[in-house]
């Protein structure tokens, strides 16, 4: 049995070959980062590699115990995606008060949430003595990162760029940012 998915960052087959699965990724060569290949199944998204130069693209082949895929939920596969893991473009500094954090997910007590954050890159993190804030880039290339928190975010102007803010307590549970902000204030709470 084969599988074929196209998506706007590159194609994922996989073929099914007994108790394994032969997986191949392929995008148009790039400069601009890092590239990784990811399978989704119905209960869970297993990583299969990083993709690399090629005969003129970037590719990754991988042969991957399905038993292994079925553990991490990725088996049968339902779709597939090529995504950027690292930008080798300059990062701005964040703002005062501000850091960047490269996971997220790992701040978050609810395991739905967490998951909503696999494969995030980056966003920024402001620690205050009552939780923390987190800030991802606005306009979302890769869509709203935490669906189900889309009512307690906000749009905020955080330095010169605008990101969707969440509030979080010290244990990593979700808070209303009207409780944190008044009329006029910014994401600095100036």
């Amino acid at each position: 049995m084969e599988w074929t998915f196209e998506g706007p960052e590159g194609t994922v087959t996989v073929c099914q070959e007994g108790q394994r699965a032969v997986c191949r990724a392929i995008r148009r060569a790039d400069s601009s980062g890092l590239y990784k290949a990811w399978l989704q199944g119905e209960g869970g998204k297993a990583l299969l590699g990083t993709l690399i130069p090629e005969g003129g693209a970037l590719r990754l082949r991988r042969i991957v115990d399905v038993a292994a895929l079925e553990r991490q939920g990725a088996w049968p596969p339902v779709g597939a995606e090529v995504s950027m893991a690292y930008s080798f473009a300059p990062q701005p500094p964040p703002p005062p008060g501000w850091h960047w954090t490269d996971c997220p997910q790992r701040l978050l007590e609810d395991a739905a949430l967490s998951q909503c954050l696999r494969g995030t890159k980056r966003a920024l993190l402001r620690r205050e003595e009552e939780g923390f804030f987190l800030a991802f880039p606005w306009p979302c290339r890769e869509g709203f990162p935490l669906p189900p928190l889309f009512c307690l975010s906000r749009v905020e102007a955080i330095g010169d760029r605008r990101y969707i803010l969440f509030r979080f307590s010290r244990g990593g549970k979700p808070e209303l940012l009207h409780n944190f902000f008044q009329q006029g204030q910014d994401g600095h709470g100036t």
